[in-house]
């Protein structure tokens, strides 16, 4: 992410990751920000009103034909859902929104995945099936100590093929 960029933040909450991801990309950039709590929605709607490039979508990131019509293709998907199938919510509307050769992140939550594996065999797992789903895995990086059983995973979607020189 960087100033300009458009990013679909998956699981907003009360906005205040996507207050941070809303100073990164400036001004010129955009935050289309989804949430499907209507409580916490309504704290999201008061960042909004404070921060005029998130917009936020209070929708079901399962389902993200019912907010295809109001978010752009965008450079970035930002998944932080806390879901079993999150890869499969990241792929979903990434097929949607990201433009090819975009970006990805997503906010791996092992306990919520699977309670009884290591986290490190869940993060390896959610790594594998993203590859299935035309993600390139570029990092890993765990939140310890800051947060136990936590990693984020960036890359990119549907890498652009490069043109080899002859």
């Amino acid at each position: 992410m960087e100033p300009g960029s458009k990013v679909l933040y998956l699981g907003a909450a009360s906005g205040t990751t996507v207050s941070h991801v809303s100073d990164i990309v400036g001004p010129e950039g955009s935050v289309y920000a989804v949430e499907f709590s209507h409580r916490t929605g309504r704290e999201l709607l008061e960042v909004a009103k404070k921060r005029t490039n998130v917009i936020p979508i209070i929708e079901d990131a399962r389902k993200p034909q019912k907010y295809r019509m109001l978010v752009e293709m965008v450079d970035c998907v930002f998944a932080d859902v806390a879901q079993p199938d999150q890869a499969r919510i990241l792929a979903e509307n990434a097929k949607y929104f990201v433009k090819t050769g975009g970006h990805f992140v997503i906010s791996i939550k092992a306990n919520c995945i699977d309670s009884t594996a290591p986290a490190e065999h869940v993060f390896n797992d959610v790594v594998e099936e993203l590859k299935t789903y035309k993600f390139k895995p570029r990092e890993i990086v765990t939140l310890e100590p800051y947060e136990r059983d936590h990693a984020v995973v960036t890359g990119t979607y549907r890498s652009s093929k490069k043109k080899s020189k002859k």
